[in-house]
């Protein structure tokens, strides 16, 4: 008995420990999708600059998700500083940043996109 209830407290707390935790949706990560001032083009890259491997195009249509979940004023969370770009921004003026959003394209493997070039939809 003691040892039917033993196995009964561990499948118990194993399943307390498999299941992800639920994340309230002011706290989920946001949705990447290139912007129509960049002609519906992103470049999803293997590092945080323009001389890294390209891994895919996105484009007005299709997403990825940013890693990070939403903070003040960064849709994408937490940035990386990493190689210039320039590309036209959500003002439709010429831009050139440094700024880098890390996204899940090749999870575990990181991916990035130029935040400034990106339209991010919470």
């Amino acid at each position: 008995m003691k040892k039917a209830m033993v196995v009964a407290a561990l499948a118990a707390c194993l399943v307390t420990v498999v299941q992800p935790a639920v994340a309230s949706a002011e706290g989920e990560p946001a949705l990447v999708h290139a912007s129509t001032q960049n002609e519906c083009k992103l470049n999803v890259r293997a590092g945080a600059d323009v001389g890294s491997s390209l891994l895919h195009t996105l484009t007005c249509t299709n997403y990825t998700t940013c890693v990070h979940a939403p903070e003040r004023d960064l849709p994408c969370g937490q940035l990386v500083t990493g190689g210039v770009y320039s590309c036209v921004g959500a003002d439709g003026k010429q831009l050139t940043d440094n700024r880098w959003a890390e996204v899940l394209w090749r999870s575990p493997q990181q991916s990035f996109v130029a935040v400034g070039c990106a339209a991010i939809r919470p």
